[in-house]
């Protein structure tokens, strides 16, 4: 029945599904990394759930159409259907950006239990030892009796 509506590829959502959620865990430990080194709690912006949503689901519609008809859906936009799927990805955008900030905001509390207290700023230069040179004082050459260039001349 997929095949037939032009939805066999939901047939690798799965997989799709795996990668995502791989993706998605790699970049929250990233996250949780940069909270529990240096305490920077990352804010999402809004914006690109709210453009990308749209973006994505007309991307979608066009190339099924495209591949299901072999032709190129000029007047896609124009149908009630999709009219209708494209003002839904809004409340699905919103809801996609609720569960960011609270995917973040638990990966900053996270980072913030493991990493204890914030680091404090201290400076290298103020963090290493000092050491100190003692320097020999220095005799003039001419004070040890040899003025002259050369060896110093015997005396038999």
């Amino acid at each position: 029945m997929l095949a037939a509506t032009g939805h066999s590829y939901l047939a690798y959502l799965p997989f799709a599904l795996a990668v995502c959620t791989a993706v998605v865990l790699l970049a929250l430990t990233v996250e949780l990394g940069h909270v529990v080194r240096d305490g920077r709690v990352a804010r999402p912006s809004g914006l690109p759930f709210a453009v990308l949503a749209p973006a994505i689901f007309v991307c979608q519609e066009h190339f099924e159409r495209l591949l299901h008809d072999g032709t190129f859906p000029w007047d896609a936009a124009l149908d009630r259907t999709f009219v209708a799927g494209l003002v839904l990805q809004l409340p699905f955008a919103a809801v996609a950006f609720i569960v960011a900030r609270f995917l973040l905001r638990a990966v900053c509390s996270l980072g913030r239990i493991l990493g204890g207290p914030p680091p404090r700023s201290v400076s290298i230069i103020a963090a290493r030892p000092r050491v100190a040179f003692v320097s020999a004082p220095r005799v003039p050459v001419l004070a040890l009796g040899y003025g002259s260039r050369g060896p110093p001349v015997s005396s038999l």
